[in-house]
């Protein structure tokens, strides 16, 4: 895995080796797709490419789980540190807080 810092300011998002390919349901794309349709800039991290699935992968990511709390894909880490995980709640993350949407609201 590469380095689990971010640079300060930095959102990362981490995901599987299929990463913006694969079907549009697959979540790390899904993540991509919702980054980028919000205007947000980030920087990719495909995660441990020695392990390519998501599939029994209990106790095989100690890293992911240090940083998130669990061990699924995809992961966002955003600046401070904390991370949001899973498809799901990364494209509600990326709609609420598109730059965009924070430069109107100051």
């Amino acid at each position: 895995m590469a380095s689990e810092a971010a640079p300060s300011g930095t959102l990362t998002l981490y995901t599987c080796h299929i990463d913006r390919g694969g079907p549009p349901i697959h979540p790390c794309r899904r993540a991509h797709e919702a980054l980028e349709a919000s205007g947000h800039s980030y920087e990719t991290i495909v995660f441990d490419r020695n392990r390519p699935f998501g599939l029994f992968t209990k106790g095989r990511r100690p890293e992911l789980k240090r940083m998130s709390g669990q061990e699924k894909l995809p992961v966002l880490r955003l600046p401070d540190g904390t991370t949001v995980n899973g498809s799901s709640a990364i494209v509600r993350w990326a709609r609420s807080n598109a730059p965009a949407r924070a430069a109107q609201d100051a």
